[in-house]
């Protein structure tokens, strides 16, 4: 029993940095949105009615955190969800959640 409670709080370290990242509401909604595919930042502003300054450094937070991908086309540049496992913990979380 000790050893499986020790095994625990050694994953939870690997879990917690998730939490941190999406327990910001602006962050977490940018990776439903992008859940759906690329976008651009006036696009991702628009949908969170949100001023763009605000929406760029929350881009920028899940940027390092290695969960988007980024790509400049002229002036404009366009995010992608890059973390493989976010779709399925968004649909895990809308199963347990909300019962989907």
């Amino acid at each position: 029993m000790q050893q499986k409670i020790k095994t625990t709080l050694k994953e939870s370290d690997k879990i917690i940095p998730f939490f941190k990242i999406v327990s910001n509401t602006t962050r977490f909604k940018i990776l439903c949105i992008l859940n759906e595919g690329e976008k651009r930042v006036g696009e991702i502003q628009e949908l969170l009615g949100a001023k763009q300054s605000y929406v760029s450094q929350q881009l920028r937070h899940l940027k390092n955190a290695g969960y988007l991908s980024s790509r400049r086309e002229g002036t404009q540049i366009y995010y992608q969800l890059i973390d493989k496992n976010f779709p399925e913990i968004l649909k895990s979380l809308r199963k347990i959640i909300l019962k989907k």
